[in-house]
């Protein structure tokens, strides 16, 4: 908690990941922001303090808890079924007091999800669009990378910097990554070729 003073002191936005209803609120009022419910709004508790402090929330799609979630990975059109669960999800949280302006949505890469279902949740990413909410992706070092290239956590940078440009290209607003400095250069060459300003500095090398 200290720590999430210290960085809204000093003008950063602080987003709490955790499940708990106690933690949020302490959290918020040191100053966080957001809070990033990776249950997807299993506890009415949590819910109840994100309505009453008006701050953002990430509603993300989950199976059961992490530690058996993946035992739950079975799918017939994983894009549908979680498009369904977030389309829900935001329902339910009009309901508790939650408007889905304050909603941030996230496919929930690599959690009660097999390979296959987390390449197609990327590949079909701009599906989540119809929301109408911003979409957040989470692939950064997931195991689902170290499958593809065969490498640890700590070596998957370049997969990791493939995932977050394929994300932001099939339009997800948010990207959360361990590598901030090499994921911003990535994704700023990218966008500078698919989506070009419309005056240029008139450099060509």
């Amino acid at each position: 908690i200290p720590v999430v003073s210290e960085l809204t002191d000093a003008g950063l936005t602080v987003s709490i990941d955790t499940v708990k209803a106690e933690v949020a609120e302490a959290a918020i009022a040191a100053g966080a922001q957001i809070v990033n419910d990776v249950s997807g709004a299993r506890y009415p508790e949590l819910l109840e303090v994100v309505a009453g402090a008006e701050v953002g929330y990430i509603l993300m799609h989950s199976r059961s808890t992490p530690a058996d979630m993946q035992r739950h990975t079975r799918y017939g059109d994983v894009v549908a079924e979680v498009y369904e669960f977030l389309a829900d999800g935001l329902d339910r949280l009009d309901a508790a007091g939650i408007s889905r302006e304050r909603v941030i949505v996230d496919p929930g890469i690599g959690f009660a999800k097999e390979l296959a279902h987390n390449l197609a949740l990327l590949r079909d990413l701009r599906q989540l669009r119809g929301l109408s909410r911003p979409v957040l992706v989470g692939a950064s070092r997931k195991t689902f990378i170290g499958v593809l290239t065969e490498t640890d956590a700590h070596e998957r940078l370049e997969g990791s910097l493939a995932a977050a440009v394929v994300a932001a290209i099939g339009g997800a607003a948010v990207v959360r990554v361990h590598d901030v400095a090499e994921t911003h250069a990535a994704l700023e060459v990218a966008t500078a070729v698919l989506w070009p300003p419309e005056a240029t500095d008139g450099s060509t090398s």
